[in-house]
C-alpha cells in the first residue's frame, strides 16, 4: 500500500524463527528441527510475531520481552535479518505455507526456496555477505 496521507512505521529488522514438530505425515520429508518458520517484526522493545499454521495465521503483538532469549528457551532457532521492500512485480501463485508467508513479510521474491530449511541457508548466505 503506497499511501503517503498515512503516517506510519516500518520495524528496522526481524527475526526469522526455525523449528517445531512434524505434524503432518508429509513433514517427514523436511529437514530435522526445519519443520516450521515464523517471523518476528520488531525494534529492540515491541514485537510483532507472525506465525502462519495451517488453519490460521496467528499475530501476536508483545512489548518489553526478550524475544531472541524467550524463543531460544523454546528451542528454536533464529536467524536476524532486515526486512526491506522488493520492486513491484507480478506475485507468482505459491501456495500459502509459513515458508511463503515469511518470505512475502521478508521481501524475499525466491520462488525456490519452498522448505524452512531453504529459507534458513539463504537467510544464513545473506547475513554472510
Amino acid at each position: 500500500m503506497k499511501n503517503t496521507k498515512l503516517a506510519g512505521y516500518r520495524y528496522p529488522f526481524a527475526y526469522v524463527g526455525f523449528g517445531g514438530e512434524p505434524r503432518f505425515w508429509w513433514m517427514r520429508f523436511l529437514k530435522k528441527d526445519f519443520y516450521h518458520c515464523f517471523v518476528v517484526l520488531g525494534n529492540g522493545y515491541e514485537w510483532i510475531l507472525i506465525d502462519t499454521l495451517s488453519h490460521f495465521t496467528d499475530i501476536l503483538v508483545l512489548k518489553n520481552v526478550d524475544i531472541k532469549k524467550a524463543l531460544k528457551a523454546h528451542g528454536y532457532k533464529l536467524i536476524r535479518t532486515t526486512p526491506h521492500i522488493p520492486e513491484t512485480s507480478r506475485a507468482v501463485l505459491m501456495p500459502l505455507t509459513c515458508v511463503e508467508s515469511a518470505k512475502r513479510f521478508l521481501g524475499i521474491k525466491n520462488r525456490f526456496i519452498l522448505t524452512p530449511y531453504q529459507l534458513f541457508k539463504f537467510l544464513s548466505q545473506k547475513k554472510g555477505k
